[in-house]
């Protein structure tokens, strides 16, 4: 880009031509270094931070902490726990798994907190959602979502799921 600059202040009309020999290099310059490793250093789509606040209706919910992450319930708390968790609603049940031990924990549905949840991608179909971002609100009764990057927290109560925090990316279906 500066040699061009230089060209077009000391040589006027040699890159500004159309199909000229220096344009016909540069654009074969521009097309190799596209095609290379670090092509998708200048192209690469910025990932935009929003904050939300989704509120869900399941059945069931079923997520993976890769992540360590603190958990409290109504009657104790867990530090640092890697591991799966399995909510049931209909039998008003959460079951944690610890990764790499046989730790389980089943505890029964109360209010559970989760702070510091990590969700690589969320998707959620055909079921009532309350989704608030920015100056956007909306409830539906039927409805999907997908989120992706998601860090933040997360609240567990008999037939409710709600997360508040940051994402990338967040599309409604």
């Amino acid at each position: 880009m500066l040699v061009a600059l230089l060209l077009s202040i000391y040589v006027p009309g040699v890159v500004r031509a159309e199909g000229g020999l220096l344009s016909d290099f540069f654009g074969m310059i521009k097309k190799w270094f596209e095609s290379s490793p670090l092509g998708n250093i200048f192209n690469a789509p910025v990932k935009r931070i929003e904050t939300i606040k989704l509120g869900f209706y399941p059945e069931s919910f079923d997520f993976n902490a890769a992540e360590p992450v603190n958990m409290s319930t109504n009657s104790s708390e867990i530090s640092n726990f890697k591991g799966s968790v399995s909510v049931d609603m209909k039998n008003k049940v959460v079951v944690m798994q610890e990764t790499g031990t046989g730790l389980m924990i089943k505890e029964s549905l109360g209010t559970i907190s989760v702070n510091g949840l990590k969700l690589t991608s969320l998707e959620l179909k055909d079921m009532k959602l309350v989704l608030t971002t920015g100056n956007w609100n909306e409830t539906t009764e039927k409805g999907s979502v997908s989120l992706n990057d998601f860090l933040g927290t997360g609240t567990i109560k008999d037939g409710l799921i709600e997360i508040e925090g940051n994402v990338s990316r967040v599309v409604k279906g």
